[in-house]
Order: structure tokens, then sequence, then C-alpha cells
């Protein structure tokens, strides 16, 4: 079974892909398949970390953290629920068709996501002066579409991220969709795009208290990521493969994008988006 706690990634490959124009594009000749998914991955979690750092070029109040804080507490406590039901529904199959280590490793995900939703809902209390529930937390319209998005490649992985579906042993334990968990894990939390500029604010007042929180997740989800790269290496075998795989980063990534943009208010427009895709998806040779 492809490890879960990490959902919650040759030669002449030809990638079929249509642009925006209808037109199918080509992937040109790749000497490493991995290293060219990971800088896939990379170049669009740089993407991302634009739309974050575009939103802290201004000043922000208090109040002003309040959007993005909502949607960021959503994502987090969101994953409790479906990681508590897949614990108890693999429960009867562990040391059977569910190794112990696996199972082991579920537990120490459902510790990460409670303590990553505990440490933004802290800091969501501090804004508002009252007492935070899941239902003060919001899922909003593109953040819903990334969770579609994913289950068209996994339907567990997509439920055990966004608690978005109910979630069953059979669905968990199948093992015909190992490169689709590895790849949406190497994209999982945009390899740390948000965490990594959080961490790095100012680290006085209120923004202070934003980088100490997303600096704790900032160590767990780089682990993911890089759980999905160790993964996906030793599954991208064919050309088949690795046109599987970045059909899948592709596809995830781009709606991380809009999902981002939306979430911290729309600090990029349109053309702005469309520009940071472009270049990512430029680090691979496409016609």
């Amino acid at each position: 079974m492809q490890k879960l706690r990490r959902h919650h990634s040759r030669t002449a490959v030809i990638l079929s892909r249509a642009d925006d124009s209808g037109k199918p594009q080509r992937l040109e000749s790749m000497s490493n398949p991995n290293r060219d998914l990971n800088r896939l991955a990379s170049a669009y979690r740089a993407a991302e970390a634009a739309v974050v750092r575009a939103f802290f070029t201004k000043r922000r109040t208090k109040r002003n953290h309040l959007r993005w804080l909502k949607a960021q507490g959503f994502k987090e406590y969101s994953a409790i629920k479906p990681l508590i039901d897949a614990l108890t529904a693999l429960y009867p199959h562990v040391g059977r068709s569910v190794a112990r280590q696996d199972y082991a490793e579920l537990t120490e995900k459902l510790a990460d996501e409670t303590k990553h939703a505990q440490l933004v809902m802290d800091l969501l209390e501090e804004i508002t002066g009252k007492k935070m529930t899941p239902r003060d937390l919001t899922w909003l319209p593109q953040d819903r579409r990334l969770a579609r998005v994913r289950a068209k490649y996994s339907r567990s992985y997509a439920a055990l991220l966004h608690g978005s579906q109910k979630i069953t042993s059979k669905e968990i334990i199948r093992s015909d969709e190992e490169l689709e968990r590895a790849a949406i894990t190497l994209t999982e939390g945009g390899g740390g795009a948000l965490y990594q500029i959080c961490s790095r604010l100012n680290k006085r007042g209120f923004e202070g208290k934003i980088a100490r929180v997303f600096h704790a997740i900032l160590r767990d989800e780089i682990e993911h990521k890089d759980t999905g790269a160790r993964s996906l290496e030793k599954l991208i075998r064919d050309p088949a493969a690795f046109r599987r795989a970045a059909n899948i980063i592709v596809d995830i990534s781009s709606q991380r994008l809009r999902m981002r943009n939306e979430q911290f208010g729309f600090p990029l427009n349109r053309v702005e988006l469309a520009a940071l895709e472009d270049r990512a998806r430029q680090t691979i040779r496409w016609e």
C-alpha cells in the first residue's frame, strides 16, 4: 500500500496536453525523468510563493489576515475527521493487508494535522477575540475545485486532504494508484510555499506570531513533498508513467495557483497569474 502519511509524486517522451488553443503539445527528450518532474513541481512551488509574497508586499492589519487564515484553518482542520475515519476503517486490516508501519504513520499524520489546525485557530482567536469553531472556517470555491481535481486521480487522497467525501477501507488499500498518490503528494502544500513565505515574515508583532506558527508547520509539509519525490522515483519506469505523473503535477499545481490567489484576496490579476503558470511550465520543453 502506498504510504498514507505523506498525502494526506525516459527518453523521447511525448506528453499530449492541450493548450488554451486546443492544440496538442509535445514534451521533448528527458534524460532524467525524475529530476524533470521535481523541477516542474518546484517551478510551480515558486509560482505559488509569488502569489503569497504579493499579498505581503503591503502593510497589513490583524483584520487583513482574517480571510486567508480562515481558509487555511479549514484546510488544516478538514483533514482531521477523514484521518480518524481512515484509521477506523483500516484498523481491522492491520498486520494483514495494512502494514503496521503504514498504520503508525497515519496516526502521526493525524497528530500533525491536529497540531496545524490548532496553531492556525489560535491565530484566528487572537484576531477576533472570540473562541473559534470549525463552523467559523471557510472552504473557498477554488479549494473546492481543487478537491475535485485531486479526486480525478485518487478519490481516497482527495477525501483525506479535503474531507470532501466518505472514506472506505476498500478505496484506501487499493494498490492500482500508487503513482497518482505519489504525484499528488509531491504537490501537497505547494511544496511548502505558503509556509516558507510566512515563516520569513517580520519577527515582531502579529506577523512574528504568524512566522512562528508557519515555521512549525513548514517542517512537516516539506517532509510530505520529499516523500512524494522518493515515491515517484521508484514508480517512473517508462514513458507512460512519466506522462501520467507530469499531467497530474500540472493539473493540480495549476489549480493550486488559482486556489492560493483566491485565498489571499486576488493579489495578482488573471494576466499575472497566467504568466506565472507559463513560466512554470517552461521548465519542461513543450512544442
